[in-house]
């Protein structure tokens, strides 16, 4: 074995070591989070409602504890990003269509707030550019970050607040 393997096999257990601590705290975060019901996924015609406003494309950033960014809620597929479409009910709820991970519907009874911030744990991009809806499941407040496609469809959202 030359010296140069040696600190090459290091890092790679190194490496190996990092990436499994990872996935053990993802775990870890995940079944500390099952006390959370499952979000609801039907859609706004189960729910009785109309369209408002929709569908728009956008990006689901993640969902993570009301007033704390950085704490993602992994439980339910809540912590996974994904592309998707982003619809309004005329009743007030909001129906997320995610590609790669199931639907979230929030319905206007659950639904807190509707801001807009700088960011959260998986995306920070200042300004006010996150649409985020704060909405309750269970007895946990949580907020999902969307990041729309079109500046002017986050604005008509954000504009809606008032009637979820």
């Amino acid at each position: 074995m030359s010296e140069r393997a040696l600190p090459v096999l290091v890092l790679i257990a190194l490496f190996a070591l990092i990436l499994t601590a990872m996935v053990l705290g993802w775990r870890r975060r995940g079944r500390s989070q099952q006390h959370l019901p499952a979000p609801g996924a039907q859609t706004l015609e189960e729910l009785g409602e109309g369209i408002s406003h929709g569908p728009v494309d956008g990006v689901y950033v993640d969902t993570v504890l009301a007033e704390r960014p950085l704490e993602r809620v992994v439980a339910h597929g809540l912590g996974q990003r994904a592309r998707a479409q982003v619809t309004l009910g005329d009743g007030g709820s909001w129906h997320l269509e995610r590609e790669g991970a199931p639907d979230l519907t929030i319905s206007a009874s659950d639904l807190a707030e509707v801001t807009s911030g700088p960011g959260m744990a998986g995306k920070f991009i200042g300004g006010d550019g996150l649409l985020i809806l704060r909405w309750r499941l269970g007895d946990q407040l949580l907020d999902t970050g969307l990041r729309l496609a079109r500046r002017s469809d986050h604005d008509l959202l954000l504009s809606r607040k008032e009637h979820a």
